[in-house]
């Protein structure tokens, strides 16, 4: 499930969209030593009854995660394994995410 973050602007074929959705998703995990997450950053839509949801895909990438990173994140308890790995990548991305 993508999070909101502090909005940023990212430029996309010649204009700035604001991305205020953030999403990771794991692609690959050796379940020993390293994983890859792919990242993706998101506009904003509001429906008609105002309901605000992730839009239009406007960034995205991988990082990999090794060393004592990864084991860090594999020391998390079970409930806290997503929000871990969504701050990690957060801040290797230079971005906030929102309460």
């Amino acid at each position: 499930m993508a999070k909101k973050i502090e909005p940023i602007n990212v430029w996309v074929n010649g204009e700035s969209k604001s991305a205020e959705y953030f999403q990771v998703t794991c692609i690959n995990d050796n379940y020993e030593s390293s994983a890859t997450n792919y990242w993706q950053l998101f506009t904003k839509v509001v429906d008609a009854e105002g309901v605000e949801s992730q839009g239009e895909q406007v960034a995205q990438g991988n990082l990999t995660i090794d060393g004592a990173d990864y084991i860090a994140w594999g020391d998390q308890p079970a409930m806290a394994i997503n929000a871990w790995i969504y701050q990690w990548s957060a801040d290797k991305l230079n971005l906030v995410i929102l309460p």
